[in-house]
């Protein structure tokens, strides 16, 4: 019977957040969000010299050179052949 009230309960809560556009509370259907700078020290942190990234937003693939701080240095070879060079924020970078 216990389980029934709790779903019950759940249910409830669910219903009216619904009605009255109430944001949940509910510990069971909330995560706790990352801070901004946890999600960019840990994507930093995660990059090395060699990796392949490209941004997030498309591109080329792209070869990490350095990372100091929060900044990537990246090199890549366009479709004529020519090296390219460049920094990023590490945040806008996806690694492959």
């Amino acid at each position: 019977m216990p389980a029934f009230t709790k779903r019950a309960s759940i249910a409830s809560a669910l219903v009216l957040g619904i009605a009255l556009n109430v944001p949940l509370s509910i510990p069971a259907f909330s995560d706790a969000a990352q801070s901004n700078t946890a999600m960019q020290s840990k994507t930093a942190a995660s990059l090395q010299p060699g990796d392949l990234v490209r941004l997030r937003s498309g591109g080329p693939l792209m070869t990490v050179d350095s990372v100091k701080g929060n900044q990537v240095d990246c090199f890549w070879a366009s479709l004529d052949g020519e090296l390219n060079a460049q920094s990023f924020p590490a945040d806008v970078l996806q690694k492959f």
